[in-house]
């Protein structure tokens, strides 16, 4: 009976450890999505990918190709199938790079229009300047036809790039803490970026910027990243919670402490429930507010609910 236990309790752990993932950080299979034409702006240059490589935007983050964004922020890339690393260029390695730059900044290659393509989750490690570093919940690296595509802001910020995104012209900016001090502008935090990743000013860039005290527009994708970061925050806690009660019942043997752990476990899910509802209530206002799509809030919840009634049988099958 105490095997059964057991097994029960890790059942239910198991299960709700993944309540509150995303529906794109849970997906293995290929999958369907429509690319986005979008203009890009690196260091003041306009650039344009090639001919069959293309811009899409999954779960509120907008995916290009790494070796095309080595080139807009001059750093060498290697991958060799299970991790990129990304690293400061030798000399030689620069002049190649700028040279890359120049051709996709005068490319005359046609404006792109939306097109249906299939592309493949790829399980792999990123490494910048020798140290690794986890991409944030809710975003991958997807392969297509050969191309590896990751997520531009995260790997931008991640090298020292500011990126902003203007959802009208649809334009995805960068600009280098190099190219910021020879424009004067060390001291202007542009729109989205909250200070950068590794700024003093953390990544809250859904306030005012920096300590001018101007209001500016969070991006849609800030504001879904900063969502997931909390989703992904609240499934660690929900999980070290469970576990502890888990633990507690298996070890019990009085009956009235295991129905006390059992209402208490119980009693978790619901806690975590009413969490996940004032972060996607929180999450909605932010989109709303600012004009955006609230239509990635219902992979959110699918994915919490499928997860969380399955647990709650579980739980409740406890003897």
């Amino acid at each position: 009976m105490k095997k059964s236990r057991i097994l029960s309790i890790f059942l239910v752990v198991m299960m709700l450890s993944s309540v509150l993932a995303t529906a794109a950080s849970a997906a293995t299979e290929t999958i369907k999505t429509k690319t986005q034409p979008i203009k890009l702006q690196f260091d003041g240059q306009a650039l344009k990918l090639p001919d069959g490589q293309y811009s899409f935007i999954h779960q509120g983050s907008t995916y290009v190709p790494i070796r095309y964004i080595s080139y807009a922020l001059l750093k060498t890339v290697n991958w060799d199938g299970a991790k990129a690393t990304i690293s400061e260029p030798t000399e030689k390695e620069l002049a190649a790079l700028k040279k890359q730059l120049q051709s996709a900044a005068t490319g005359s290659q046609k404006p792109q229009t939306s097109v249906t393509i299939a592309i493949q989750p790829v399980n792999a490690t990123l490494v910048f300047n020798g140290k690794t570093k986890a991409l944030p919940a809710g975003q991958s690296l997807y392969a297509y036809k050969g191309s590896i595509y990751v997520p531009i802001r995260f790997l931008s910020e991640s090298v020292g790039t500011q990126i902003s995104y203007d959802p009208v012209t649809k334009t995805v900016s960068g600009e280098s803490a190099a190219y910021r001090a020879e424009q004067g502008g060390g001291g202007v935090v542009l729109p989205g970026t909250g200070g950068g990743t590794g700024g003093s000013g953390g990544t809250g860039g859904t306030g005012n910027a920096g300590g001018g005290g101007v209001p500016v527009k969070p991006t849609y994708e800030q504001i879904t990243a900063e969502a997931e970061n909390k989703l992904a925050a609240l499934k660690e806690s929900c999980k070290v919670t469970l576990m502890d009660i888990g633990l507690q019942y298996v070890a019990a043997t009085d009956k009235t402490v295991q129905a006390q752990l059992k209402a208490k476990g119980l009693q978790e899910v619901d806690n975590c429930s009413a969490k996940f509802e004032v972060i996607m209530t929180d999450t909605k206002a932010k989109l709303t507010t600012n004009g955006y799509s609230t239509d990635v809030l219902a992979s959110y919840r699918e994915a919490f609910n499928k997860e969380l009634e399955a647990g709650r049988a579980i739980a409740e099958g406890l003897m």
